[in-house]
């Protein structure tokens, strides 16, 4: 259990403590023989999930997508969108949705363990499809996710697809003796927006409409503004922000729709107040560059990480974040 807790501390920096509980016997069931998959492709509902559907649609293995059961209205909508897509460009594409809920009282209001469920999910289902690869789709720079100032290191910054990350979950695999199935980013060299231009065609309707309708927001509520609606990105969270530099980047028109766009004017006023942190750390980074030591040693890296590669995505993609335009 000491390396679950090491990886729990590492994407949350709570301390944990775990205890292991005799699971009740299920209610015995027929026999159910399911079709293997090649490749469990997890399928969230954001722009890097989208992307990575989209590359892997075009290759030739058998894929199952798996995706979660959202409470969110956006991602739900988002979901169904590329359920629709992957159907007709491959028929018979499978995309298993499946809930991850509590099932006690006490409940973890944050979503910084999310990331880790999501990939037990993954594995669980490879096992059960016998496929040896899990894939996370996810940009390099999201990943490695550089404080953009110094008082946004550690898990400020989250941790969901950071190198250590996958490591580490590779050490817990191995000691579970779950060593036929791997989990895998293979867009870790990719900028957001390298992957944007990766995974959608140029000019193509279909594509532009599929990317607006993800949603990357981090703070999707806007509190009780006039005009407000927790259904759209934000636009200024510094998740919106590198999503919207990711376009930019990758030379792709940007339909999606702002909610920094769409409200009033003295809402739009008291939004930027709310997001006056996530547009200050932005502006830091945009003028002061990344200071490599404090990237360095913003976490824990595996021992063959290639450092001039780190802060070399690092710097592609804060390039595509300064000509995100000022609010």
């Amino acid at each position: 259990m000491g390396m679950t807790v090491d990886l729990l501390h590492w994407l949350t920096g709570d301390t944990w403590h775990l205890q292991l509980l005799l699971a009740k016997a299920p209610a015995p069931r027929p026999p159910q023989k399911l079709p293997s998959a090649d490749v469990v492709n997890l399928l969230s509902g954001g722009l890097d999930s989208l992307c990575g559907a989209l590359l892997q649609i075009r290759e030739p293995q058998s894929t199952l997508y798996v995706g979660h059961r959202d409470t969110s209205n956006a991602v739900r909508h988002a979901q169904h969108l590329v359920e629709q897509a992957l159907h007709q460009r491959r028929a018979g594409t499978e995309y298993l949705r499946l809930a991850l809920r509590p099932t006690t009282a006490v409940k973890e209001p944050t979503p910084r363990t999310r990331s880790l469920l999501f990939m037990a999910l993954g594995v669980a289902v490879a096992a059960g499809r016998r496929a040896r690869r899990v894939v996370m789709p996810e940009n390099g720079f999201t990943s490695i996710n550089p404080p953009l100032e110094p008082s946004r290191g550690g898990p400020l910054t989250t941790r969901s697809t950071h190198p250590w990350t996958f490591h580490q979950l590779g050490n817990l695999l191995t000691e579970l003796r779950l060593t036929d199935v791997e989990v895998m980013n293979p867009y870790s060299a990719m900028t957001k927006g390298e992957l944007v231009a990766a995974a959608l065609r140029p000019r193509n309707s279909d594509d532009a409409a599929l990317a607006a309708a993800t949603l990357s927001c981090a703070k999707p509520n806007a509190g009780r503004l006039k005009g407000g609606n927790p259904n759209l990105n934000c636009g200024l969270c510094i998740a919106c922000l590198v999503r919207r530099a990711a376009f930019i980047g990758g030379r792709r028109r940007d339909q999606t729709i702002y909610l920094m766009d769409v409200l009033p004017p003295e809402s739009r006023t008291e939004f930027i107040r709310y997001r006056r942190h996530d547009i200050a750390a932005w502006q830091y980074a945009c003028s002061a560059g990344f200071d490599e030591y404090r990237v360095l040693a913003s976490g824990m890296w595996p021992s063959d990480t290639d450092f001039d590669a780190v802060m070399d995505i690092c710097n592609r993609g804060l390039k595509e974040l300064r000509r995100v335009p000022s609010p």
